[in-house]
């Protein structure tokens, strides 16, 4: 009688919540459906012309296209992205914010600034990979190598006497830089700049001996016969450059660094809008008018799924972890 009796009450309360328009089975949200239905802000981490906001507004304006309605890139410097990040991190995860994330705002940062006003793993939710950027490692014309392995032993020949430029104390270049100190025993001197420009300017005048830094930044000086460029750090050879080889290749098997871009969301943004989202922007990096387009940036398309950037992340986040605490960087 019992059973009978509870068999029925289920029979009673699921009618009612039919009749009342409440289905007792899991549905899509119907704004995750419609999503967008007004602009959406893409949120960079750096200033306007950089290859972070150009990669921003590439993406931008073709998903505009698609989906009709606006993707504005907003530029929020400081900190070393941090302020971009944090925003993002904290804002309404209702799918109309997103963080154009780099190599510092999800893994990089947590190892140089002691106050850290967001916690990249649990308050911004993947989304893409949009693209990876190689570094190339160019020395000054007036240092007398022209290889990877000539570079190795000239400085051992000099321990701490050559003088490596980068954007800023714990950029891409700096730790890139760094990883090829601890896999070759070489010393050098860290000498950080207000970014690549000056670096390269330095360079190029022979005040400091090289760079491994972004290939974007580095490739015109190299091409105009201004630095020597070595090798690139990529994992493969760049397609605009067939000829240079990896820095693996040239002598420091296993040895990869690069800078990357992504996109991410307020933690909680309904996993339907992010699904949408990345459907998107995977289908365009996938087109030859996408591939071409970031290729002639010095980017190669990545895309993906949010698990292949999230599991990503997490390794990139684990590789500079170590060589943070091998260079002694310690959070200011």
């Amino acid at each position: 009688m019992t059973t009978k009796l509870m068999t029925s009450r289920r029979t009673v309360l699921k009618g009612a919540a039919a009749l009342g328009g409440i289905s007792l089975l899991p549905r899509r949200s119907h704004a995750a459906e419609q999503w967008p239905t007004r602009p959406v802000k893409l949120v960079v981490p750096f200033a306007a012309g950089g290859t972070t906001d150009i990669l921003a507004r590439v993406v931008a304006a073709k998903v505009s296209e698609e989906f009709g309605q606006q993707f504005i890139v907003e530029n929020k410097t400081g900190a070393g992205g941090n302020i971009a990040a944090d925003f993002v991190a904290k804002a309404e995860p209702d799918g109309y914010t997103f963080v154009v994330g780099t190599p510092g705002t999800h893994a990089i940062n947590q190892f140089v600034f002691k106050n850290m006003n967001y916690d990249q793993a649990n308050d911004i939710a993947p989304v893409i990979i949009i693209a990876r950027v190689p570094n190339l490692c160019s020395v000054t014309n007036a240092l007398p190598v022209k290889s990877i392995a000539e570079l190795i032993a000239y400085a051992k020949s000099k321990p701490g006497e050559l003088f490596y430029g980068t954007p800023g104390l714990g950029s891409t270049a700096h730790v890139s830089t760094e990883l090829f100190k601890s896999m070759t025993g070489v010393e050098m001197t860290h000498v950080p700049y207000k970014g690549s420009a000056p670096a390269l300017t330095d360079l190029i005048a022979g005040r400091v001996h090289l760079t491994i830094d972004n290939l974007p930044a580095s490739q015109p000086f190299a091409e105009a016969g201004q630095i020597r460029p070595l090798a690139v750090s990529s994992a493969k050879r760049w397609q605009g450059l067939p000829d240079l080889p990896t820095v693996a290749e040239a002598g420091v098997p296993g040895y990869e660094a690069s800078s990357w871009f992504t996109l991410g969301a307020p933690a909680k943004t309904p996993k339907e809008i992010i699904e949408k989202f990345n459907a998107s922007v995977d289908r365009f990096l996938k087109t030859e008018d996408g591939i071409a387009r970031l290729r002639k940036l010095g980017a190669e398309p990545a895309g993906g799924s949010p698990a292949d950037m999230q599991a990503y992340v997490l390794a990139e986040t684990e590789k500079w972890g170590k060589v943070a605490k091998f260079a002694g960087i310690k959070p200011e």
